[in-house]
């Protein structure tokens, strides 16, 4: 505690990481100064100097940000929030691209942030709680949205261009490429004063390819997955049009969790995989193209029209049953909004989203059958159209010197026709339902107060509420003893009170929130759905960076958070009982990042930086734990030219044994164990 509360000081005395751009709250460029609202962000100079190996690697960087890792590409995902598992998990975060949600609402996965092109990105923003008025669904506690590449060379470039490449290859069989292309030209339009009265207007293309390969750290894993991005800028008349095509492809070899008290201690079980037979395939595409017009001196209108398939076929390692779990879904919609700015004081923005989804999923489990009704046979068989219609406006409106009022409202209505291809009834533990339709409406308003009492510094009030619709999985893959339509919208009501600024070369950010969930659904330890839930989520965030020297300086964040239940949920299993007022388990109450830089020189700069993950409950009743631990990371970054650079890193580098994921589940403990110190090289070249 002592140590926790030194940090805190030192972070509250001269912190963080103040952002003067916001894009993702209104889906556009926003200073932030103006937001009522958290936002933070990795840019794409961060990011290579991270060198992330998974997508946490990168994203806990930023405040109240605690994404737990597990095997491959898997993550469970915590922003504001205990970390998530399930269903609950999958629909409590908001996974954008652009600025459109990369999966429909009720096909959410917990897994779906190495989705995402992050390996392009041109920025990565979060938004912790409740999003703005122009989010719906799944924004509940956060929303990450991975911006791509926007330089398609100009009129006095090259006509082709190498932006951007790096390789890298490290422990563990690990190797990673990728690069970027970009070809562009201008268009003349107007006079012949360049920058005056003549006007270029940009058009090109641009490509992105990557691969990654990993042995694996643990016995019979490892993972190939490559990706591909293109992209387009030209112009239809005065509409000015904005393409995006992505696509990606994984094949990993899972590895599951080791059991037993403290096991991640054990060097030698570490290194094993329980579950060599499990994997994860999925293949991805996805594309998009923003239309947008200035329709005179001060409205501006938008249309993106958006399409996805999502092939995924999985081991549930993670149950008893080790099924197969085939998933697909495909479909598409469409964002339209409208952009009112008469002046410096007032905007207002308007529109409309429509989603329209076709998912199945298909579990299949061939080993003889296990204890608890794990039966060997087809457990689930079902189609799902999906479809989400919503209307928003939000104003923020200058009503005085240095105040800013935000308003939004946002309503929204999903449905869900299911058709059920398995013979209705009981199976074992699993329940299929007959054919039926579902239908949900939410409407979610938003209001924020600004004040800027001196340059530099903002202070802000937001209130906003949260909702998501059920998963298809919610209400579709029952367990026995479940009635089909049980499942509500879960809302979160959130009040949060922040000041960033300056003092002196330092600067700040301190957030305080309170939030309040109901009707939340996940599924208890007995195996069934609780559909009622209720939990409160409280805590400070503060976050900073300041210089200690001309070589040295200290960034980071710190957060202290409870995260309880507000409901009871008696269960037959002995130590799982949720008791109102206790925990949520895996809610670590402290959790930082502290990261100490030294540039002695413009071609040089290092990095130490140390992850604290507080102690945690493991199961419902708050009687077993996971102790924490402390993890410290090096790297170093040395430019050979203005274009090249090399880049090194030491991961755990003091070799900590540690879980990155500790459970309690099925009567066990259960861990991910975290990965012994590792070694990575790379070689960076910009244009």
């Amino acid at each position: 505690m002592k140590l926790a509360l030194g940090f805190l000081m030192l972070v509250c005395s001269a912190p963080a990481a103040a952002q003067e751009i916001v894009v993702t709250l209104e889906r556009r460029a926003q200073a932030a100064d103006q937001v009522a609202s958290n936002a933070a962000s990795l840019s794409a100079d961060d990011l290579a100097r991270i060198g992330a190996q998974a997508p946490s690697e990168a994203l806990n960087r930023l405040p109240g940000v605690a994404i737990h890792r597990n095997n491959g590409v898997e993550n469970l995902p915590a922003i504001r929030s205990p970390v998530l598992v399930g269903n609950q998990s999958a629909g409590s975060f908001l996974i954008l691209e652009d600025g459109v949600p990369i999966r429909a609402p009720g096909f959410a996965n917990v897994n779906q942030l190495f989705e995402t092109s992050l390996e392009f990105a041109e920025r990565v923003e979060v938004v912790r709680g409740p999003g703005s008025a122009l989010y719906g669904s799944n924004a509940v506690h956060g929303l990450v949205n991975v911006i791509t590449p926007r330089s398609y060379g100009s009129y006095y470039a090259p006509a082709i261009s190498l932006d951007d490449w790096s390789a890298s290859a490290g422990s563990f069989g690990r190797a990673h490429a990728h690069a970027l292309f970009s070809f562009g030209r201008g268009r003349e339009d107007g006079e012949d004063e360049i920058c005056l009265d003549y006007c270029v207007r940009e058009t090109g293309a641009m490509l992105g390819a990557a691969a990654e390969h990993e042995d694996g750290w643990r016995a019979q894993s490892g993972l190939d997955r490559q990706s591909l991005l293109i992209g387009g800028r030209s112009w239809l008349g005065d509409w000015s049009v904005e393409t995006r095509l992505a696509a990606q492809n994984l094949n990993q070899e899972s590895a599951g969790f080791i059991q037993g008290p403290q096991a991640y201690k054990d060097s030698a079980l570490s290194r094993t995989n329980p579950a060599p037979d499990a994997y994860r395939d999925t293949q991805i595409v996805r594309g998009r193209a923003t239309l947008e017009r200035d329709l005179s001196d001060d409205l501006t209108l938008r249309f993106t029209p958006y399409a996805r398939f999502i092939d995924a076929d999985l081991n549930l390692f993670f149950f008893p049953s080790r099924a197969q779990e085939l998933t697909e879904q495909a479909g598409g919609g469409l964002q339209a909004s409208l952009y009112w700015d008469p002046g410096d004081d007032f905007s207002l923005i308007v529109g409309a989203d429509a989603d329209q989804t076709r998912g199945s999923l298909w579990e299949n489990q061939t080993l003889p059958t296990q204890p608890g009704g794990y039966v060997q046979g087809l457990h689930y068989d079902y189609d799902v159209d999906m479809r989400v219609l919503a209307a928003y406006a939000q104003a923020s409106w200058a009503f005085a010197e240095n105040w800013r009022l935000i308003a939004g409202l946002r309503g929204e209505s999903v449905r869900y026709e299911y058709d059920n291809n398995a013979p209705d009834g009981d199976f074992g533990r699993f329940r299929r339902p007959a054919d039926r339709v579902d239908e949900f409406d939410a409407v979610t308003p938003k209001l924020g107060l600004v004040w800027n009492p001196a340059d530099r510094q903002t202070l802000w009030l937001n209130l906003a509420r949260g909702a998501r619709p059920p998963q298809i999985t919610d209400l579709y893959s029952l367990q026995t003893l479940q009635t089909p339509g049980e499942q509500d919208v879960e809302t979160i009501d959130s009040a949060e009170l922040g000041w960033r600024g300056d003092v002196g070369e330092a600067r700040f950010e301190i957030a305080l929130f309170h939030m309040n969930k109901r009707d939340t659904s996940f599924r208890n330890a007995d195996g069934f759905t609780v559909t009622d839930g209720r939990t409160r989520h409280q805590g400070v965030e503060l976050s900073g960076i300041v210089p200690l020297s001309e070589d040295f300086a200290l960034s980071g964040w710190v957060t202290y958070a409870r995260h309880t239940y507000r409901f009871n949920d008696p269960v037959t299993r002995a130590g799982e009982s949720i008791v109102s007022g206790d925990d949520v388990d895996s809610a670590p109450r402290w959790v930082w990042n502290a990261r100490l830089a030294w540039t002695p020189s413009e071609a040089f700069a290092a990095e130490l930086e140390w992850v604290h993950m507080g102690e945690y409950f493991t199961n419902a009743s708050n009687s077993a734990a996971y102790d924490g631990h402390d993890v410290f990371n090096l790297r170093a970054d040395l430019a050979l030219s203005e274009k090249v650079s090399v880049l090194g890193a030491v991961r755990n580098a003091a070799n900590t044994d540690y879980a990155e994921r500790a459970d309690f589940a099925f009567g066990n403990d259960r861990y991910f164990p975290g990965e012994d110190r590792a070694f990575t090289l790379g070689l960076r070249a910009r244009r």
